[in-house]
């Protein structure tokens, strides 16, 4: 096995929230592999916030390329910026093409990552996806970072996903849920509406209302409806038509360290399949997954306190961001199956006793 002793490594972060939640424990693999190493991880600006109060890092690198960083001119500045850093080693934790192009461009001598879609001869030390019968098997993003570990001879490979909290995210969190006379006695549930991915992992708006009155009625829970950008329109409609009251946020779209904040301090969470449900898994709390259009091979990890709801259709799963057809995948999980799975969290975990 090749003997590898960086000064400075490079981490090339996925552009989706989930994604990067579950490359946190390949992160933390390769501090204690690398402990005098200097670690910086390239990341989009929107999802900076997830990563910025994590213990295992020492730098985040914002790359804008639909901003300040699009077109050929700022790629060239950018690119030599990183040149000018001299990393000893990179590591591609996307499959990308452009991501060990990156790593190629910027010089660094050690570049690690997957070889596939062409990429191969840009990265220096390679791991090849699992296949069968010539097709790539999906493998959940946990494990795929962590395979990249080990080929780098990392002998902590915990699945494990973790998160750190910003102080001034927990501050909020204080004061609106003072405003709200919500105590630690209270019974919070967290609802994620929304998937940035597209409407096909969006589970009718209706349905998510009766739920949501349910758990009021059935638990007197308190109920935070959370939309992501572009979704307010999304909360609006299910809690117009809720029976029950939640705790209205009105039009205010928290940023992602404390959408973490307020996750950390409820009983239950009930999403989509969508990022902010691996926040749920890495602060230990019960979810209720609700999956249409997605193979749960990608995120099946870290599941002990998770209950995902996916119904076998003929036509999934698609992987398409728009449903073509009746959204049968979706329509099939009925509210009542949710407050079941729901009802089996409280039971087991006694939710009402601990919040």
């Amino acid at each position: 096995m090749t003997e590898f002793n960086p000064d400075s490594i490079l981490i090339r972060a996925p552009n989706w929230v989930g994604d990067v939640v579950m490359c946190t424990p390949a992160l933390r693999s390769l501090r204690k592999r690398f402990p005098q190493a200097r670690i910086a991880v390239i990341i989009k600006p929107s999802l900076r916030r997830v990563l910025e109060n994590f213990p295992y890092i020492d730098e985040i690198i914002e790359w804008d390329h639909k901003g300040r960083h699009k077109g050929l001119k700022n790629y060239i500045a950018f690119v030599r910026g990183l040149r000018q850093r001299r990393f000893a080693m990179g590591v591609a934790m996307t499959s990308s093409f452009s991501s060990a192009q990156l790593l190629f461009l910027a010089g660094i001598p050690v570049r690690v990552g997957y070889s596939r879609n062409g990429r191969g001869f840009l990265l220096t030390h390679t791991k090849k996806p699992l296949r069968e019968n010539g097709k790539i098997v999906p493998v959940n993003k946990v494990e795929m970072d962590l395979g990249l570990c080990e080929l780098l001879g990392c002998s902590d490979l915990s699945t494990k996903t973790e998160l750190g909290l910003s102080v001034e995210a927990q501050a909020w969190v204080e004061n609106f849920f003072s405003g709200w006379g919500i105590t630690s006695a209270d019974f919070v549930v967290c609802i994620i509406p929304g998937a940035t991915f597209g409407s096909s992992k969006c589970w009718k708006e209706d349905y998510f209302a009766r739920v949501c009155d349910g758990l009021i009625q059935q638990f007197g829970a308190k109920i935070i409806v959370l939309p992501g950008p572009g979704e307010l329109p999304i909360a609006r409609s299910i809690i117009d038509h809720m029976k029950e009251k939640p705790v209205d946020m009105g039009d205010t779209i928290v940023p992602l360290d404390v959408l973490i904040s307020l996750i950390s301090r409820c009983g239950l969470l009930i999403t989509n399949d969508t990022g902010p449900r691996h926040f749920g898994v890495a602060l230990n709390k019960p979810v209720v997954v609700i999956m249409g259009s997605t193979d749960s091979r990608h995120t099946d990890c870290n599941l002990d306190k998770t209950s995902i709801l996916q119904e076998k259709v003929d036509c999934g799963p698609c992987h398409l961001r728009v449903c073509p057809t009746d959204h049968r995948c979706m329509a099939l999980i009925t509210p009542e199956k949710v407050l079941a799975a729901a009802r089996g969290m409280i039971e087991k975990y006694n939710l009402i006793a601990a919040s």
